[in-house]
């Protein structure tokens, strides 16, 4: 019948190899030392049986690996190799002197070997075959019928009790040993059970702190008493622009960051005062110059006898928390001058509107001719100017909270073309082109501040192609993390390129800045009112010039789910509330 493989485990096969080299190295001292004791007792007429005895041992010993390792039952081998080397102990008993002989003491190593593969009750049933083989051929030899090596003296009272005493304290020696060995055996399977728990329990815990300090977005370094870096995890390697946190280990950090003066006096002076500090921001310099604000905290590494090994530093790059706290700072600025100027312009838009509405009436009334006609022309153009000025600002100041619907970008987007191709205020000579990868993409927004942002962008391209050209615009959806450190999300992306003339490099980053215009005419309030509206719906807006290549507005906003209306009301909370 052909057996299963992998019987026994892989901690049961190891502890069966070891066992089994232990079990050939005495088999081959003992049997090798017995063969030299009758070579030189002029015996040598019995060493070819005794080589015969060990070559039998080593191939029951390979058969027996062999068929363990294919597969057979574990026990019943164990128990086959005991028995073999029970019966060649026995030969080895007969060639060397009989029972008188000090080999019959050997018979404690299958008793040793029954305990350490079967515990105790292994221990215990070897102990009782060991005996049997013993007193059996004892009883034998005292009969006769079988002849020992020696001579064996005839039969006597005294004989008789030296046998039976000998037989008694094998087998005492015999049962204790078992014994021994067997509790020996228990003892140590529970031990290494209980020490391969521990392992496991703490290859576990050391995994899952690996796995914290690999994946907290925050900075981590560890130094020992010396300053040189025990632990840098990537997030640290990525904040501070390092090399991979294995090249840097071992390193002082006096040469991990030298351009980084702040940080290593920061350390330095927690590792010679053992004052730890905490958490406040810190300015360092990065390779290319750049400044690099951190919030860092730096605590003390100690023994459990309270001596310190070393400190642990953690940081986090504030640069986002501080454009954050730029952006709140000036939209509080902003809503200041806003609520005042609100009030200001409606207190000169109602004086203007009187104003405007009497020269209208004198200009239709008088008869002005020459510069008086070029005066009231120009009076009249600058009041509708500022009118318009007055106008935007109020837009701009009021800007109301968005409430979000699902919009069709490329309807709404169609919807606003149609209306322009009918509007002067576009050029014969631009032309415009819709190439949508996307029909029928739809965000959570606001319908009419979506309109409106196409409607401002669309305008300002035309505006800027006074002389004519094309306005590409493309609608495409993508998967974009529209804030740092955030997961990518679906997108809607919309890129508005006109071939005019390149904005100035200088001019670039003011573009959606109040009131900044480099048009004659222009209140500069037209692309700002865009970036807000992007801004409020959770989005980005971006711009790209060069020359020969033209203008790109491009404007992103995230697709929200059903929920998008909820989810939106609490990243505007969460924004208000930073």
């Amino acid at each position: 019948m052909p057996f299963l493989p992998r019987a026994v485990s892989l901690r049961d096969e190891e502890n069966v190899r070891k066992l089994t080299y232990l079990r050939l190295t005495v088999a081959t001292l003992v049997v090798g030392a017995a063969i030299v004791v009758l070579q030189l007792g002029g015996t040598a007429r019995s060493t070819g049986i005794l080589y015969g005895l060990l070559g039998a041992i080593y191939l029951s010993t390979v058969a027996a690996y062999l068929a363990i390792r294919a597969g057979a039952p574990f026990r019943a081998l164990m128990w086959g190799e005991i028995v073999i080397d029970c019966v060649v102990l026995t030969m080895l008993l007969h060639y060397s002197g009989g029972s008188t002989s000090h080999v019959a003491i050997l018979y404690i190593l299958p008793v040793l070997f029954g305990g350490m593969c079967f515990q105790v009750s292994g221990g215990l049933a070897t102990a009782v075959l060991a005996t049997a083989f013993y007193v059996i051929y004892t009883i034998l030899e005292f009969g006769g019928h079988v002849g020992a090596a020696a001579i064996v003296p005839a039969p006597s009272a005294e004989r008789v009790s030296g046998m039976l005493l000998r037989g008694y304290l094998y087998m005492a020696v015999f049962v204790l040993t078992g014994i021994l060995s067997g509790y020996l055996s228990t003892y140590v399977r529970k031990r290494g059970e209980e020490l391969a728990d521990k392992e496991l329990e703490l290859r576990r815990v050391q995994h899952h702190t690996d796995s914290i300090i690999t994946n907290v977005s925050s900075g981590l370094i560890v130094t020992n008493m010396a300053g040189e870096i025990v632990i840098c995890n990537p997030a640290a390697v990525k904040i501070l622009g390092l090399a991979a946190g294995d090249e840097v280990k071992g390193k002082h950090v006096q040469d991990v960051v030298p351009h980084m003066s702040a940080l290593v006096q920061e350390l330095e002076g927690a590792l010679a005062t053992g004052s730890p500090r905490r958490r406040h921001e810190l300015e360092v310099r990065r390779t290319d110059g750049t400044e690099l604000p951190l919030g860092i905290s730096i605590s003390l590494l100690r023994e459990e006898n309270d001596e310190r090994r070393g400190v642990v530093a953690i940081f986090q790059d504030l640069t986002e928390v501080h454009s954050m706290r730029e952006k709140v700072r000036r939209a509080d600025k902003m809503a200041a001058i806003g609520e005042l100027s609100t009030a200001i312009a409606h207190e000169i838009r109602a004086p203007l509107a009187s104003i405007c509405g009497s020269i209208e009436m004198l200009a239709g009334e008088l008869d002005l001719s020459g510069d008086n006609k070029k005066l009231m022309d120009l009076v009249i153009k600058e009041s509708d100017r500022l009118d318009r000025i007055i106008t935007d600002f109020l837009e701009f100041a009021r800007l109301r909270r968005p409430g979000f619907e699902p919009v069709d970008i490329e309807g709404c987007l169609n919807e606003v073309l149609l209306l322009l191709r009918h509007s002067s205020d576009v050029s014969k000579n631009v032309s415009i082109e819709v190439a949508s990868n996307a029909p029928h993409a739809c965000v959570y927004a606001d319908d009419e501040q979506i309109r409106q942002v196409i409607l401002n962008l669309i305008m300002n391209a035309c505006e800027a192609m006074s002389g004519g050209g094309r306005l590409t615009i493309r609608i495409d959806t993508i998967m974009k993390a529209l804030r740092e450190g955030s997961c990518p999300e679906e997108c809607v992306a919309m890129s508005f390129e006109n071939n005019g003339p390149a904005i100035p490099e200088e001019v670039l980053p003011h573009v959606f800045e109040p009131f900044y215009t480099t048009k004659e005419g222009g209140t500069g309030l037209g692309l700002a009112i865009v970036a807000r509206i992007v801004e409020s719906h959770f989005g980005n807006v971006r711009v790209t010039s060069a020359a020969n290549h033209g203008t790109t507005f491009s404007v992103i906003l995230p697709v929200h789910s059903g929920a998008g209306a909820k989810r939106a009301e609490n990243l505007q909370e969460e924004f208000i509330s930073f």
